[in-house]
């Protein structure tokens, strides 16, 4: 898996999303590109993605804790602050 591709679509994914919205890594892509990556990929990206928020990296983005189903949920925060 090249996560870096990987990352700079959920980036993209980011630019759409309105700020203050709550929302799950697979939310970060379009149509079917999340559903056909094999489980493991999928697991392994939202650990690289989960890390590189609680480091910073990927600004106005903070890790809320976990949805229902377990997956690691994110909110957009208003770029003003």
């Amino acid at each position: 898996m090249d996560y870096e591709h990987w990352l700079q679509k959920a980036k993209e994914g980011i630019k759409s999303t309105p700020d203050n919205t709550i929302f799950l890594v697979k939310e970060l892509f379009q149509g079917t590109e999340w559903n056909d990556l094999p489980r493991g990929d999928k697991l392994r990206f939202g650990a690289y993605f989960k890390n590189l928020v609680n480091e910073g990296t990927i600004p106005n983005i903070n890790y809320v804790g976990k949805a229902a189903n377990n997956s690691a949920q994110y909110k957009k925060i208003d770029r003003r602050r």
